[in-house]
């Protein structure tokens, strides 16, 4: 048994409670684009209980699919490939101040979002109302040429690597994936360039 006790979440503070949003918002974005909208119009963060329940129950039920992630359950990982590694830099960096997971994952699914539009079919309109609420909910980080670089070589390292390839798990459109694409290098530094534009 699993219980879910929601009291909890008036122990933590507004940015850990955001961070947490994150992984709400990707459910919506990877499953269900009604309950993605149903996020974008929350106004506090600290009144999300009733969107526990639908969140968990989208989760469980890709797992229940796949629980040794040979297949669907990859989608979990939309945003995480960027995201991780984003976090892994700001973590080890000492002159950075650390992000919170949510926090980087969030820029990892405005990133990967732009991956998408260019090679699977997430509209344009899609990626920008991807990005303006991600952008209603977290602030914008400033990276660096030297950022981007350094992070882009932490790539290596994802789980989610094979054969050499950095696999990604990209949106077709708002609720819809495609697990296992392959991006070309070179579109890493644009999909940077376009979250700080």
């Amino acid at each position: 048994m699993i219980l879910i006790i929601s009291d909890f979440l008036e122990t933590l503070n507004e940015r850990q409670i955001t961070s947490g949003f994150a992984e709400m918002l990707k459910h919506g974005l990877i499953r269900n684009v009604e309950y993605w909208e149903s996020l974008k119009d929350v106004t506090s963060l600290f009144e999300l209980r009733n969107h526990i329940l639908p969140s968990v129950a989208l989760k469980n039920d890709i797992v229940l699919q796949d629980p040794t992630e040979q297949n669907i359950r990859k989608v979990l990982n939309y945003g995480h490939t960027l995201g991780h590694a984003i976090e892994s830099y700001f973590l080890e960096n000492e002159n950075k101040e650390t992000l919170l997971h949510g926090e980087a994952i969030a820029i990892g699914m405005i990133t990967e979002g732009y991956l998408s539009c260019k090679l699977t079919g997430l509209t344009q309109g899609e990626l920008e109302d991807i990005k303006s609420t991600f952008f209603k909910y977290y602030s914008k980080v400033d990276f660096t040429d030297g950022d981007i670089t350094a992070i882009l070589e932490l790539l290596k390292y994802d789980k989610k690597n094979s054969h050499g390839n950095i696999n990604f798990v990209l949106l077709k459109h708002i609720g819809e994936t495609q697990i296992d694409v392959t991006v070309p290098t070179d579109m890493f530094k644009e999909a940077f360039a376009y979250y700080m534009e």
